[in-house]
């Protein structure tokens, strides 16, 4: 992640590792001039070798369900990690292939509003440091 969002990336991304172990891949963003398709497939395909085979995949996506509130996110996230581990897949600046999207277990959408990928990325990261401390029990610190 660039400045000015990877101090608060890397805060929330330390703290989730410190309670539930975190591995984050990145990719490399695909040049847009030969076209956004021809970018999120060759992104696509990069992200596909990165990810955990047996992994439940959800991706990021404006289309998908909108946690209620933190404590849903929390009970759904708590559900979910029993069984295997979670790969969430946040797309580049073009979003995520359709190809992609339809080989992912699910979506989820962090809420209506456009955002860019990276700040997707670091709400992620929070949230998910937010739901790990309520499923745990442990006090947020705001």
């Amino acid at each position: 992640m660039r400045p000015p969002l990877d101090a608060a990336g890397g805060l929330y991304e330390e703290r989730v590792d410190r309670i539930a172990g975190l591995r984050v891949d990145e990719v490399a963003a695909e040049a847009l001039q030969k076209g956004e398709e021809r970018a999120r497939a060759a992104e696509a395909e990069r992200l596909r070798a990165r990810l955990l085979p047996r992994a439940l995949r959800v991706a990021l996506d404006p289309g998908g369900p909108v946690p209620a509130s933190s404590p849903a996110f929390a009970a759904w996230l708590e559900r979910r990690m029993q069984d295997r581990p979670v790969a969430f897949v946040v797309g580049g600046a073009v979003g995520i292939s359709s190809d992609l999207l339809a080989e992912c277990d699910e979506r989820l959408s962090l809420g209506p509003l456009t955002m860019p990928h990276q700040l997707a990325r670091v709400v992620l990261a929070e949230q998910l440091y937010r739901a790990l401390c309520i499923s745990s029990g442990h006090p947020y610190p705001h």
